[in-house]
């Protein structure tokens, strides 16, 4: 099913919870210093873990009948990175192939309601918005595996977790000429502005306004719930975002970053926060960022009314 056909027909698209810090937290797991997940994808207990994850996040969004986005292992499988690695493999295609095995394991179901996104992001620090790229050096910079994933075949392309206006004006310009449909996705802080001071509202006007084709919706991920105060936005911000992947704790993303410590709040509020974007707002695809898993999901679909296996937080 394409994203488009998904969003038209559908009140609620599930998506991922975490998959990089999960399996940063898992013995025996070692993240690549400059590739993160992605050379697991060439390493069989790895392939399991991730499609294991991915199994069980699929497996929930069939027993409540919705369709559900994933994304390819390639937060951070750009040119640069790849070269400073050594990785002379074409990774992004080889992680949208491993992604296709995963959904063809869920047969025709599958085929028609695993989604599956390419997964970007900026260049630099996710959290530190001075380290951004202009426009003109980002679409340059991250042309090169928007086309890679585009032409591996993913369904629509996704840049997250971006602090700043300036690099998203880049990346959707990279992804928007692949001609295939892109999301961009903002991190927030706690008075809900892009990291780099951009009102959501100034930020997706003028992305609408000078990106051709401008991004098929926007998205929030890396934060709290609690930091989106959709009662403040215009009617035309919240027309244009599609969806959140919040964070399990209401820490700012700087103090959660590189934490060794598994950062969880209290997952009720995180579950009815995160219903209410879907029922009061119209936020279709909601999933889950930086300290969030399957019960998080469990509960969030419970939350909205689907019947589903009751949570069971430790």
């Amino acid at each position: 099913m394409r994203l488009e056909k998904a969003l038209a027909e559908n009140r609620f698209i599930l998506a991922e919870a975490a998959v990089i810090e999960t399996l940063r937290r898992t013995p025996g797991i070692e993240l690549d210093p400059e590739l993160a997940n992605s050379p697991l994808v060439y390493d069989p207990r790895g392939r399991r873990l991730i499609a294991g994850l991915l199994d069980r996040f699929i497996g929930l969004a069939r027993r409540i009948g919705v369709p559900i986005v994933i994304t390819t292992p390639t937060w951070r499988a750009n040119r640069e990175r790849l070269d400073r690695a050594g990785e002379k493999r074409d990774l992004n295609a080889d992680a949208t192939a491993f992604m296709r095995e995963v959904q063809a394991g869920w047969q025709a179901w599958g085929r028609e309601n695993v989604i599956i996104g390419g997964l970007m992001s900026c260049k630099n620090d996710c959290y530190r918005p001075e380290l951004a790229l202009s426009p003109g050096k980002a679409a340059e910079f991250h042309s090169w595996q928007a086309a890679r994933l585009a032409a591996a075949g993913v369904d629509y392309l996704v840049a997250q977790t971006l602090p700043a206006l300036a690099e998203a004006h880049g990346l959707g310009r990279a992804l928007g000429a692949t001609g295939i449909p892109y999301l961009l996705s903002f991190v927030i802080n706690s008075r809900g502005l892009l990291l780099d001071g951009h009102t959501l509202a100034a930020a997706l006007s003028r992305l609408d306004a000078e990106l051709c084709p401008p991004p098929l919706g926007y998205m929030i991920n890396c934060a709290w719930p609690g930091f989106f105060r959709p009662e403040n936005e215009t009617r035309q911000t919240l027309s244009r975002l599609l969806g959140f992947q919040a964070n399990a704790a209401a820490l700012d993303p700087g103090e959660l970053d590189g934490s060794r410590e598994l950062k969880v709040g209290d997952p009720v509020l995180w579950s009815r926060q995160m219903a209410g974007f879907n029922r009061d707002f119209g936020l279709k695809i909601l999933g889950g960022c930086c300290g969030t898993g399957i019960e998080h999901l469990k509960r969030l679909v419970s939350e909205l009314g689907y019947t589903s296996p009751s949570p069971s937080f430790s």
